[in-house]
């Protein structure tokens, strides 16, 4: 079967046609850490892609843990792959759930 320059194949579980674009919400946590928050949105900034959301917010009560949601839309799916990635090898993430949809 020939593939033109659109078609994408995963050729993980079933070999599915994947989507031309998906978007990704990452929820990040880490330490308050001034310097999280930047090392958070450089992997984006890397790619070219620029996040449709950034919030952090101090979830424990004492303030020493923050909760970051960073979402990204309309990117191609190794796009988001790769920021996860990027995410995962940050110092001071504890904690990172991807959730990534068809655009």
């Amino acid at each position: 079967m020939p593939l033109d320059a659109s078609s994408q194949l995963s050729f993980g579980h079933g070999a599915a046609c994947e989507p031309a674009t998906v978007s990704a919400r990452f929820l990040v946590q880490g330490p308050s850490d001034p310097g999280l928050l930047s090392r958070l949105v450089e992997p984006f900034a890397k790619l070219g892609t620029v996040p449709s959301r950034v919030h952090a917010s101090c979830e424990s009560g004492d303030g020493s843990q923050m909760t970051v949601d960073l979402r990204l839309g309309s990117v191609a799916p190794r796009t988001a792959e790769l920021i996860e990635y990027a995410l995962r090898r940050i110092v001071g993430v504890s904690q990172l759930i991807a959730v990534v949809e068809a655009a």
